[in-house]
C-alpha cells in the first residue's frame, strides 16, 4: 500500500469533512487507481478502513462495516485463497533446524534475536516489534500481549500465550524484547521485517520467512508439549490465539510437518 494513497485519503477527509456517501465514493476511486489486481483492491480497502477507524472516529462502525469492495470480488478472492491452501506443499522441519534457531538465543544481532523470539513465542513479526506485553511472575512460561489481528473490544485486551518449554522464561523474554526494541529504535517496521526475513533465509532455511516461524512454533509445540492430546487444528487455534471462529486461520499452518 502506497503511503501516498493513505495521505490522499487523510487529506481528503481533513479538508472536506465528507459525508459517508462521499467518502465511500472517494475510497472506491483510490482503491481502483492505476489498474490494480483484484487482490490489491481488497488490500487497499482493508488499509483504508483501518486508517479511517484509527484516525477518523467520526465515521460510524456501521459505515466501516459496509465499506467493502464488491461482493463478487471478495467471494472470488476467498475461493482463490481456499484453493491456494489446498495446494500448499508440506514444509518439513527437524531438530537440526530447531537447533539452528535455538542457538540464536544469545546472539548480539537484533535480527537474529527476533528470529529466536518469534519462534519461542509464536508471535507475528510486528507484535515482536512493538506490541505491549505483560508477564506473570507466578507463571514463568506465560506472557500476555496485545495482538494485532484482534478487533473491537478484543483489540485492547492482553491475550495470554505460553513460551515453548525449556527455551526461555517470561522474564528473560521480556528483557530480550525490550533490548531488541531499543536496538532497532528508528528502524521502520517494514525495514525490520525485511531484515529479519533476509536473516531467516541466510541462516535458517532459504525457503522460509519470518512468518513461518509462527507455524514452526505451533507444530513443534503440538509434538513436544501437547499434554492434553488436542488435535492439530485445535492446538494451533489455541496457541496462536486465533479464537473460536478462526479455524481457517489455523488451517493455514497445518502444512508444517515435524520430522523427529
Amino acid at each position: 500500500m502506497s503511503k501516498k494513497s493513505i495521505t490522499k485519503l487523510h487529506t481528503y477527509i481533513t479538508d472536506n469533512k465528507p459525508t459517508e456517501k462521499e467518502l465511500s465514493k472517494f475510497v472506491k476511486e483510490l482503491a481502483y487507481q492505476n489498474e490494480p489486481t483484484e487482490r490489491t483492491i481488497s488490500v487497499r480497502y482493508s488499509q483504508f478502513k483501518k486508517h479511517i477507524r484509527d484516525l477518523h472516529p467520526e465515521y460510524s462502525d456501521k459505515f466501516l462495516k459496509e465499506l467493502n469492495p464488491p461482493n463478487d470480488l471478495t467471494k472470488k478472492i476467498i475461493t482463490e485463497n481456499k484453493q491456494r491452501k489446498l495446494q500448499k506443499k508440506m514444509v518439513e522441519f527437524d531438530d537440526e533446524l530447531i537447533e539452528k534457531i535455538l542457538n540464536l538465543k544469545d546472539s548480539d544481532n537484533p535480527y537474529e534475536q527476533a528470529i529466536y523470539l518469534q519462534f519461542v513465542s509464536g508471535r507475528r513479526i510486528n507484535e515482536v516489534y512493538d506490541n505491549p506485553l505483560r508477564i506473570n511472575n507466578k507463571q514463568p512460561l506465560e506472557v500476555a500481549m496485545k495482538l494485532s489481528k484482534k478487533n473491537g473490544d478484543e483489540k485492547a485486551k492482553y491475550h495470554k500465550f505460553n513460551l515453548l518449554q525449556n527455551t526461555i522464561t517470561n522474564k528473560e523474554f521480556k528483557q530480550k524484547i525490550t533490548k531488541l526494541r531499543s536496538s532497532v529504535n528508528g528502524v521502520s517496521l517494514q525495514d525490520f521485517t525485511n531484515r529479519v526475513n533476509r536473516k531467516v533465509k541466510q541462516i535458517i532455511d532459504k525457503d522460509l520467512s519470518s512468518h513461518d516461524l509462527r507455524g514452526l512454533y505451533a507444530v513443534y509445540g503440538f509434538h513436544t508439549q501437547n499434554d492434553d492430546d488436542t488435535n492439530l487444528l485445535g492446538y494451533i487455534n489455541k496457541v496462536l490465539n486465533h479464537g473460536d471462529t478462526s479455524i481457517d486461520s489455523s488451517q493455514s499452518y497445518s502444512n508444517f510437518k515435524y520430522i523427529k
